[in-house]
């Protein structure tokens, strides 16, 4: 009852605070512990008060935990034990801010569901994706400490330094939460504990990666277990400014939104196969990518893959964007030359809206001897067309587009160097042949499925001319129906469907789209 009403008093108080003092920063603390480690205390060799228990763990253990932040072990006693985890809770944060459902309820996420799936938790599904945790201590169940973390912008961490303590029974496979963010920040503290489990997977598998990558990892894992955007800025402020470097990571919001859209953009687009080879990758950043997709058989890179990406921020979206897209400026109105344009850092993109109708041709140029990845958005009645536009040597490229309402530019800058590109419009006169090219892109069309071949969930793209009567469903070599995806009148544009084979053998498969009077088929492979 004590601690019930001390918490109250003290969410009483918060509620009186101005909205602007309220709001929290969130940074990822893995990251805060690696910046501030030099200006830490020295860490004495025991605890204060209590000598160090031994033998197994049960509800009731006290043990002594290694704390970065301080100069002394930190005591604390073990309130849950489950099927993957033990919590232990720092003596001082009992009772007078962490209380039992608080620990229950966040072993329970842990062990046994989560708001993503009610029949699995953090653990199942986080090892699913990235790969088995490390197991340092010869325990298979993870240690959550739930304590006193000194910056309040920290929710939790991940610390591999803990390793290299002298006594092995320190060494112990821990996540530290704090423990006023699981009292009062429960959202938050929840996709930490998500966050930072895929900081410790990732570290027994490759502990150097590049922060870019890891942190866009541990972000998708939070959305993989239901707790997306915990940092609900993190993405628009990124999707304000795509000029950012995707590879340059930050402590600002905008460096965790971009990294976790190119991550989830790479799930979803590549299958999870590849983010479990990218975890396993020993080479890092840009080359472990690029390694990973070999290793999984894919026509692809990194860079490919970013051009894909930056056009569908704007362009195509992908399920993490959740309708958001990024930032555009406005074009003066058709005709108009030299519109100067710059992308302020490598792997960065800028895009640039053309709202005058009708038959539109696009110049562009760009810096010699630089790397561009320019695509045109053309939309006509409500529906996209993604083109891309082929650069010569001196990088000049055009695109005739027609019949257009609008046209959105989308430049990618690859190099280092190279940032500033030009840009002019006027109209044109369409030829027989682009009138008949238009009216083929006007059809209703399946696109390619990914991942293909896949060994399990496949992504089926798909594009409606016009509003109309829709099915998409699968069908095995006999002809029959394994599952019907799509049954509806759907508005014209793009859309995506999602076929889980989990129960289907492998083998060959077709995905077939009626609209109207018209069919599309594609060919599918389950790999088991």
């Amino acid at each position: 009852m004590t601690c019930l009403l001390q918490r109250a008093a003290l969410a009483a108080w918060l509620l009186s605070l101005p909205l602007a003092a309220a709001a929290e920063e969130r940074i990822c603390g893995t990251r805060w512990l690696d910046q501030h480690r030099a200006s830490f205390p020295a860490p004495a060799a025991k605890a204060v008060g209590a000598s160090q228990e031994l033998g197994p763990i049960e509800v009731g253990t006290q043990r002594a935990f290694y704390v970065r932040t301080e100069p002394v072990l930190k005591l604390a006693t073990c309130r849950y034990k489950g099927t993957h985890c033990y919590i232990f809770v720092e003596e001082s944060q009992w009772d007078i801010i962490a209380a039992q459902p608080d620990v229950d309820k966040l072993g329970a996420l842990f062990d046994a569901a989560t708001p993503a799936d009610p029949g699995r938790g953090v653990f199942e599904i986080a090892v699913h994706a990235f790969g088995e945790p490390t197991d340092e201590d010869g325990d298979p169940r993870i240690f959550i400490l739930i304590l006193d973390i000194p910056d309040e912008r920290v929710a939790g961490y991940f610390d591999g330094e803990l390793y290299e303590r002298a006594r092995p029974e320190l060494r112990r496979d821990t996540i530290y939460l704090d423990a006023n963010k699981l009292a009062f920040s429960a959202y938050l503290a929840h996709a930490s504990l998500a966050h930072e489990f895929q900081h410790l997977i990732h570290w027994g598998r490759d502990a150097d990666e590049e922060r870019w990558i890891d942190e866009g990892l541990s972000g998708y894992a939070e959305e993989l277990v239901g707790f997306p955007e915990a940092d609900p800025s993190m993405v628009p402020s990124f999707l304000a400014d795509p000029s950012r470097n995707l590879t340059h990571w930050t402590f600002e919001s905008a460096s965790y939104g971009k990294t976790y859209l190119f991550a989830s953009f790479l799930a979803e687009r590549y299958g999870p196969g590849l983010i479990r080879q990218i975890v396993a990758e020993p080479r890092n950043g840009i080359l472990g990518i690029d390694d990973s997709f070999k290793s999984q058989n894919w026509v692809e890179n990194y860079a490919g893959a970013w051009r894909l990406w930056i056009a569908a921020n704007y362009a195509v979206g992908y399920e993490a964007l959740r309708g958001r897209r990024a930032a555009a400026v406005a074009a003066p109105e058709v005709p108009f030359a030299a519109l100067a344009g710059e992308i302020g850092g490598q792997w960065g993109a800028a895009n640039v809206v053309i709202r005058s109708e009708g038959d539109v041709v696009v110049d562009f140029a760009g810096a010699d001897e630089e790397d561009y990845a320019v695509w045109v958005y053309a939309m006509r009645d409500q529906r996209g067309e993604l083109i891309a536009m082929d650069l010569s040597v001196d990088n000049t490229g055009q695109v005739q587009a027609a019949h257009v309402d609008s046209a959105t530019v989308i430049v990618g800058r690859a190099s280092p160097t190279g940032g500033d590109f030009a840009l002019a419009a006027r109209y044109f006169t369409p030829t027989v042949v682009a009138m008949q090219a238009e009216e083929r892109a006007g059809a209703s069309d399946l696109a390619p499925a990914y991942p293909n071949p896949a060994n399990s969930a496949v992504s089926l793209p798909f594009g409606l001319a016009r509003e109309a009567d829709v099915e998409l469903a699968i069908y095995n070599v006999l002809g029959q129906r394994m599952a019907l995806l799509v049954a509806e009148r759907l508005g014209a544009g793009q859309h995506l469907a999602h076929w889980r084979g989990e129960l289907a053998a492998s083998g060959a498969y077709w995905a077939v789209l009626k609209v109207g009077g018209e069919t599309r088929t594609r060919r599918l492979m389950l790999v088991r």
